[in-house]
């Protein structure tokens, strides 16, 4: 069972990141449980599962002296030919664990090693598949209620660092949302070679052809930062597709793959509407679920932005995720799933008139 990640402590020190897998011995893991596990001995791991993407998952079996410590784990790390490109996504990860989710009222996979060395982060999860947990899909789209109890917990977490001045100094290595912040998509838009090749792509060919104007799309997100400006920020997930969202045994949500930014709350709120809905469903429920979160908004104590305010920023914002599944690897998702996801954003677009409200 997953545990409030409030109720998690999670250290800092520990035995470092070994450069390979291999290094992941039992005197590795001794060590890296001893904040939560002092005194703990392990005699043996096995190596039960490696899983490739745009992280190292690696899935070990873990023999100990303690009936309490987890008999299996999920280690993320960047050990692909890869990860180098991918470090800061790995080092969000770690700091995600390490540093902002014991500040959040959520749930999430407890950690027991959240460390970085050299640029490589590094997590030691607990392993859900041994929880009776559900893991969601970008293939089974949400039904109202289950998307409104996501909603519901992001305002609440949203809520805890709302508007707090001093959130660069509290948490410097969050991202903020900005082209500099996504050169690995920027560098595919404004690169015409490469990007004829995500164009050919069935994600592209699922669209309609006003959409793939990389010049455009890169003028939107300039006047997208600007918007972001006028807006309180707070810290972010910052990646809630349905592929990194599971539910508990109750039902309750939960979150993975946290990729944290500082940043307004219409980023988080945005992405996930538009990706957790069918098509038909987003246009009959987008308002409702908006008005949903902000009433959770005032309930968790702030001042929200009126509904057309929000609703405003809601339609801009949807050029966000379109840059993000239009260009995304497919080694970092299926073709289905990005053509899924692209297709739901390309939409919103349209609908929304996005361009034109941004004034591009």
């Amino acid at each position: 069972m997953a545990l409030k990640a409030e109720a998690t402590a999670v250290g800092a020190r520990g035995p470092g990141v070994p450069t390979e897998a291999e290094g992941l011995t039992a005197a590795w893991f001794q060590a890296a449980f001893q904040n939560q596990f002092p005194g703990a001995k392990v005699s043996s791991v096995r190596l039960v599962e490696r899983i490739r993407g745009a992280s190292t998952k690696l899935r070990i079996a873990i023999e100990s002296n303690r009936t309490e410590l987890p008999k299996q784990v999920m280690v993320k790390a960047g050990y692909e030919p890869h990860s180098a490109a991918m470090a800061i996504m790995h080092m969000n990860e770690m700091h995600a664990y390490r540093d902002l989710i014991p500040t959040l009222n959520v749930t999430a996979p407890r950690c027991f090693f959240a460390d970085q060395q050299d640029g490589r982060g590094l997590v030691v999860l607990e392993d859900l598949t041994l929880s009776n947990v559900s893991f969601l899909s970008l293939q089974e789209p949400l039904e109202f209620e289950h998307a409104a109890g996501f909603l519901d917990c992001m305002a609440r977490f949203h809520a805890r660092w709302w508007g707090v001045d001093d959130l660069p100094a509290k948490f410097p290595w969050a991202a903020e949302t900005r082209a500099m912040q996504e050169s690995h998509y920027f560098d595919i838009l404004l690169d015409p070679d490469q990007f004829a090749e995500y164009k050919a792509a069935p994600r592209c060919a699922a669209m309609p052809r006003v959409l793939l104007d990389p010049e455009r799309v890169a003028s939107a997100h300039v006047a997208l930062a600007e918007l972001h400006d006028q807006l309180p920020h707070t810290m972010l997930h910052g990646d809630a597709h349905l592929g990194n969202l599971y539910c508990e045994s109750d039902g309750s949500p939960a979150f993975l793959d946290w990729q944290p930014r500082r940043g307004p709350w219409v980023l988080d709120v945005a992405y996930f509407i538009v990706a957790a809905l069918d098509l038909v469903d987003r246009r009959r429920w987008e308002a409702a679920l908006l008005q949903h979160y902000l009433a959770r908004l005032a309930a968790y104590g702030v001042i929200p932005p009126t509904f057309d305010e929000a609703f405003d920023a809601y339609r801009r914002n949807t050029v966000w995720g379109l840059l993000i599944w239009m260009l995304n690897g497919s080694h970092f998702q299926t073709e289905t799933n990005n053509t899924a996801a692209a297709t739901r954003f390309a939409m919103a677009m349209i609908d929304h008139d996005t361009f034109a409200r941004l004034g591009v």
